[in-house]
Formats: structure tokens, sequence, C-alpha cells
């Protein structure tokens, strides 16, 4: 090592960093300026090297000047920066909530009539809209709850059931509920409107029922009434269908006509007779359900079954008389035409009988109720016949009239063994006692 690289002094040091000695003292203390002494106190002489004090120096100046004094400075400007992102944030969050919240559509779910308006409320009970149908005599709210979204067996009477006059569901896939209301009045005349609402309570639809039709001899007015309505997505494409029975007010004929989602008519048929029930299966499994109606058909006094193919729905019922014949009518197109026979008990105290309620049983079967007397068909879905059951009202009755002399049959297998028989087909052309179908399935 050079002498002149040695610094033997306080002042030797403070001249060579350009500090005074008491700075240069405290740097040693405090920073550790490398500053040597000789073997002793602290009092002993002490020497520095000037390469050792420039690289102190060096490191210093950068600890001083590094970025992280820089950092340290900026970072309550990051803070501050973070924080304000946080609570912008924040409120972004809470303004696409509301936002979210205004722009989502408050479904209807419940209803009530008010005189002459339907009022649509939502799941909590709050108004969201109301309509004026404008009748004066329409009926109470408590007919529509019995009438309301579902069909329902009614109290007044075993196997009566109800067909839903008002319906709240989303009927063409569009996220919200859409409002079906049929107008219904306390003298039954002057109704046959199906209405469609959306959600907000905007009119979409409207759908008038019934025809002025010429059966036989004689013209029957437009004045028809919806007996109810059911929807079902019969051909898979996530819309509803809607299946409307409309008798002729006070006769017949009754119209029964499909609707697509924005109230296109798809297809109508007509039948001699009142319709009563409806329900939905795919009976040759080929991935589509088929309509089941039930009711009865006037020239023969008997209750009747028809499946159609929901994708055409046509014409009208088999008649052989001219007078239940609507001449303009092509030949219906249903799949099967069933008549149910009439009973020796029936016969006597009731001058028609009809099928009523229509299920479908869980074991495959359909399951189906007389009007009058209660006997109780089960058919499975080639419609063949599998078991007939007595009601306790048929059974009364029959044991009165047998008592009374009005007849001499009896309630055995052989009584069944004759129903069985009476039920027929319709084959296209004739009736038969031999399953047969009126059109063949494609």
């Amino acid at each position: 090592m050079k002498k002149e690289d040695l610094l033997t002094t306080w002042k030797e040091i403070a001249s060579y960093l350009d500090r005074d000695v008491r700075t240069c003292r405290r740097w040693e203390k405090k920073y550790g300026l490398p500053v040597h002494r000789m073997e002793g106190t602290a009092k002993s002489s002490i020497f520095a090297y000037k390469d050792e004090l420039d690289k102190w120096l060096r490191k210093r100046l950068n600890e001083k000047y590094t970025p992280r004094h820089i950092f340290s400075r900026k970072a309550k400007w990051h803070k501050s920066l973070y924080l304000l992102f946080f609570i912008i944030g924040i409120a972004v969050l809470i303004i696409s909530f509301i936002l979210i919240r205004a722009s989502t559509p408050v479904s209807p779910a419940d209803f009530k009539i008010e005189e002459s308006e339907l009022i649509i409320l939502n799941a909590k009970g709050k108004e969201l809209w109301r309509y004026d149908t404008g009748i004066e005599n329409i009926v109470e709210e408590k007919l529509y709850r019995e009438h309301f979204q579902f069909k329902r067996n009614r109290e007044d009477g075993p196997g009566t059931r109800d067909l839903p006059h008002i319906i709240i569901k989303d009927i063409n896939n569009d996220n919200t509920s859409e409002v079906l209301f049929s107008t219904q009045t306390q003298n039954e005349f002057n109704e046959g409107l199906l209405f469609c609402f959306d959600h907000k309570g905007n009119h979409m639809w409207k759908f008038e029922v019934g025809n002025e039709m010429k059966f036989g001899p004689k013209v029957y007015s437009q004045d028809y009434r919806i007996h109810g309505f059911e929807v079902c997505d019969l051909d898979n494409d996530g819309k509803l269908e809607i299946i409307v029975i409309s008798p002729q007010n006070p006769y017949f004929p009754t119209q029964l006509v499909i609707l697509n989602a924005e109230g296109k008519l798809l297809g109508e048929y007509w039948n001699s007779g009142r319709l009563a029930d409806i329900d939905f299966v795919d009976l040759d499994e080929d991935g589509r359900k088929e309509i089941i109606v039930v009711g009865m058909n006037n020239e023969y006094k008997k209750g009747c079954l028809v499946v159609f193919d929901s994708t055409l729905i046509k014409g009208s019922s088999p008649q052989k008389d001219n007078f239940y014949k609507c001449s303009e009518l092509e030949p219906g197109s249903e799949k099967l035409y069933v008549l149910f026979p009439r009973t020796d008990v029936d016969k006597i105290e009731y001058l028609v009988e009809a099928i009523i309620t229509v299920d479908i049983l869980k074991n495959n079967r359909l399951s189906l109720l007389t009007q009058m007397s209660r006997i109780l068909y089960e058919l499975n879905y080639k419609l063949q016949l599998q078991d007939v059951r007595f009601s306790h009202k048929f059974e009364q009755m029959h044991k009165k009239a047998r008592r009374e002399g009005k007849i001499k049959s009896e309630l055995n297998d052989e009584y069944k063994r004759n129903i069985e028989k009476g039920l027929l087909y319709y084959d296209g052309e004739n009736w038969s006692s031999k399953r047969a179908m009126s059109n063949p399935w494609k």
C-alpha cells in the first residue's frame, strides 16, 4: 500500500471527505465509517485507508439515492392510488348491482279480481299492473282462484274437474312469465276471449274462440265460452303450446284449438258434444306428446276419448246422423276415437253419459271416469281396456234399481265383460268392438 493512501488523523480524514471532524466522528459511530485504531483505548491513534473510505462513501451514496428511497416516497402515492381504485371498484359494483336489479324483470306470480279489473301481483303480493276487461259481470275472484294455474278436482262433486282460466308461466322461453287470461262472466255469455300479456302488462295477443257453424239444418251462433285451457311443450322447442276447449253455449259443438306461444292458430277440431278434460302423453314413443281429450258425443249419447297427434289437428268427430255433421268440415285427423258403453243403470236414470276426467298413471295407463255412474276405466297406451271398476255410487244405484225391479242384472264378472264388449273404436269408416285407429300413426 502506498503511503499517500493512508490517512492518520481525524483532520486528514475530514479533509479527504470534505467534511468537518465532528461529522466524521458521528459517521463512524452511526454509519460505520471505516476508521481504524491502533491497539489500545478509544483515544489511541487512528488511521484510515482512502480506498476503504471511497468504497464506504459510494455505498452510502447508493443507499441514499437508490430506488428504495424513491419507492418509499412513491409507496404512499401507490397506497393512495390503490385505495382510490378500491373505492372506485366498490362504487362500480354497487352501481352495477342497482342497474341489474333495475333491469331484472319482476315476474308475475299471483292475481286479484276487483270489479272488472284483472290485477297482477308479484310473489310478495305487490301490484305490478292491472287490466280493465270492461266486463261488468265478470266472475268473482274465488271462481278464478279455483281455475288458476293447474286443473283441479272440485270439492262439490267427486271427479268433477276444473281446467285453468288463468295461467302465469313463461310460455315463449324468454325467462319472464306471461299471463294467459280467459274472460268468464256470471251468466256465461259474452265470453270466449283468451288474452296473453307480457310480464309488464303489455298486450301480446288475443284469440277469440268459436265460429258460426251449421250442423245439419241448424246454424249455431258464435256464442262460445272457454271451458278451460292447458299449456304444454308438445314439440320440444322450449316454448309452450296452448290448447283451448270451447263449447258452444248452450248447445254444441265444442271447438278444440291449439295455439303457439305467439297466439297463432296451429289447428282446430270440432266435436259434436261437450269436451271436459285434457292431458298429454307420448303414446307411440316418438318423443312427442299426444293430446288426450275426453267428453261426450251427442249423437251416441256416450262418453268419448279422442287422441290427437299434436302436429295435425283438423276436421270434426265421426258422425253418422247428418244432424250432428257439418258439411263444411272434413273428416277429423284424430288418431283414435273411442266410445264408452252405457249401462242398464245409467240408462234409466240419465239421458246421456260422459267421460269427465282423464289421468295419466305411473303404470303406463290412462284412467277415465264417467260423469253419472262414476265407473272408472283403465286403458293401456294402445287404448286397450285393462280394467273396469265400479264406484260405491254405482253399486248403490244398481242395488236400488234392482230392488225397485227396474233391472235384473247382477254386478259380477259377466257384467264387466259386457261392458268391455261395449267399447267401440272408429276405424275411419265404421265403429268396431276391436281396437282400431281412425288415422294410423305416421
